[in-house]
């Protein structure tokens, strides 16, 4: 059932206004962009223009405007007596990577940070061809994983210090597909969650989508502040939390060791799950000494990995490492939704891991070119923009000189160029996003290259306050996947 927004929730989901250009062009195509990243669902019905007037402290005439250019663009049907209700138009959206552009078939999407196949790849696919037959005499009904898969990833987290029998590995349909079922599993509606105050919006999403009430920690230097979890955890009741403590998504830091440890001695301590995404650990490029995995630190943490990060996007293949008694529970679970993920990939996932890393090394080896070349572009084309370099990762955390990503992410799109704004990634409504954006390096050198340029020309475009582009009234390109 599509969601009814009120007046105030929406004007805190499009956060304080910069007052830069036609108050209505921001507002629109800041509502724009939530319905393009999903915040805004497609069927929600809007508030009244006189009630988001007054939550916005503008003027009626604004928000009529507003939604005049909405309807104009296709993105609003409004009918008397039943409101404004959002209505993707299905011809130009897309629920996949796919760009659907009828006016340009040169669109370049930074929306997704999921590496694009490494040499080798194809050698795994044909090496499990060569084992097709075998794997044809079953019935490729696996909820738990394929047996020698699962006995691969167990004698990896062995080897790196974590033992683990095959028996704790639940392999599902990627990451996301681990993060949904330990949220159905782990949470009963009304409980709550403990999550970063950035991070990867599609797994909250998983949580709230579970009933979860989520408790985000101050946005700070560190995702992990622990005085700030010791004050959440001692306020109410927590059933589980969710973490990226690894090159973390999106600002790759590192949770260190001291931080590990005072982490899993507080969820301890008040009896909370950790659920805790590793899915890119492996994405190491310069080789940093990491901390232990975190089940290290608290046995009871649910450890989650992925295949499309390390080699390939289109490899649909993630995993569960559980602890033994929490393994029936997820896999009985599992089989209400699916049973198994595709046979034939977690072959080709099983070859990958034994053949001695080269094909992992190969794709960190272009990674690590793709970061280095677009912090050059970034450094010669916009020098006003911070951009650390992270030592893993797929993205870039970028701090932009003041409050525009919102506005630099809808500019770009009209020079062809496809952002996520800063504030998807942080899951309390505010100001903080508005100085950052995400910035993927996985494409090919040319592509960062021609994207760095339309970047600059968004960014010229939004600082000259006397000469800002019109908001296009075409609608939204493309419902763009965050990964």
């Amino acid at each position: 059932m599509a969601q009814t927004l009120s007046a105030r929730r929406l004007a805190d989901l499009l956060g304080p206004l910069d007052h830069v250009g036609p108050a209505y062009r921001e507002i629109a195509d800041r509502l724009r962009l939530l319905v393009v990243d999903g915040r805004v669902a497609d069927g929600s019905r809007l508030p009244s223009e006189r009630e988001l007037a007054t939550a916005l402290g503008v003027s009626r005439t604004t928000t009529t405007r507003v939604f005049a250019e909405l309807r104009d663009s296709g993105l609003l049907q409004s009918r008397r007596g039943s409101g404004s209700i959002v209505r993707v138009p299905l011809s130009t959206s897309s629920a996949s990577s796919l760009i659907v552009t009828p006016d340009s078939s040169d669109t370049i999407a930074m929306t997704y940070a999921a590496p694009i196949g490494p040499p080798g790849l194809t050698r795994a696919f044909e090496t499990a061809v060569a084992k097709l037959p075998g794997l044809l005499a079953t019935t490729g009904y696996l909820p738990d994983g394929l047996p020698v898969l699962r006995e691969v990833l167990a004698q990896r987290y062995t080897d790196g210090g974590l033992p683990t029998e095959p028996g704790q590995i639940i392999v599902t349909s990627g990451a996301m597909g681990a993060i949904s079922l330990l949220a159905r599993t782990l949470v009963s509606p009304g409980q709550r969650v403990v999550v970063e105050g950035m991070g990867y919006p599609h797994a909250h999403d998983s949580f709230v989508a579970a009933g979860a009430r989520l408790s985000p920690l101050p946005v700070d230097r560190s995702p992990w502040d622990t005085e700030a979890l010791a004050a959440v955890l001692s306020g109410a009741p927590h059933r589980a939390a969710l973490i990226v403590p690894d090159f973390h998504n999106p600002t790759a830091a590192i949770m260190g060791d001291a931080e590990r440890h005072e982490w899993a001695r507080q969820l301890r301590r008040h009896d909370v799950v950790p659920v805790v995404d590793e899915s890119l650990r492996e994405i190491n490029l310069d080789g940093v000494e990491l901390p232990p995995v975190f089940a290290t630190y608290d046995p009871r943490a649910l450890l989650i990995g992925s295949s499309s990060k390390a080699y390939w996007g289109g490899l649909r293949v993630g995993w569960i490492r559980a602890p033994r008694d929490a393994v029936m529970p997820l896999v009985q679970a599992r089989m209400m939704d699916d049973l198994g993920s595709s046979a034939f990939d977690q072959l080709v996932l099983s070859e990958l891991l034994v053949e001695g890393g080269q094909t992992a090394a190969a794709g960190r080896s272009r990674l690590r070119a793709g970061r280095d070349h677009l912090l050059s572009e970034l450094a010669r084309e916009l020098p006003d923009v911070h951009a650390p370099c992270p030592a893993g990762g797929l993205s870039l955390w970028v701090t932009l000189p003041e409050r525009m990503s919102s506005r630099l992410t809808s500019a770009a799109a009209r020079h062809g160029l496809l952002l996520t704004p800063g504030p998807r990634f942080v899951t309390r409504p505010g100001t903080v996003g508005e100085r950052h954006l995400r910035l993927p390096y996985n494409q090919s050198h040319e592509t960062l290259t021609e994207a760095v340029s339309r970047l600059r020309a968004a960014y010229d475009e939004v600082t000259d306050t006397g000469t800002v582009a019109p908001s296009s009234t075409a609608p939204s390109k493309t419902l763009e996947m965050i990964a």
